[in-house]
């Protein structure tokens, strides 16, 4: 089933592959329009989807574990700076 995909991308017979993309989770050929960069296949947006908000989790905790280290140090700035 892959290269029948695969395949529906390659048009003319000098073999040059037009422009697309590839989607993210099983790396099969998509339009160069699709968004979010995912084919139409339910599991690989479903996966899309998951990664979505597993990435949105790990930068808010990445925000919130930096914050503990830079708070402590802009107050003992701003102390130096006010006094």
């Amino acid at each position: 089933m892959a290269a029948k995909k695969a395949n529906q991308f390659i048009g003319n017979v000098s073999g040059k592959v037009p422009p697309h993309k590839h989607c993210r989770i099983c790396q099969e050929p998509i339009p160069v329009s699709a968004e979010p960069r995912v084919c139409k296949e339910q599991t690989c947006l479903d996966k899309n989807e998951k990664d979505e908000k597993n990435q949105k989790t790990v930068r808010i905790a990445m925000f919130v574990f930096f914050g503990f280290f830079a708070i402590p140090y802009i107050l003992i700035l701003a102390q130096r700076v006010m006094g």
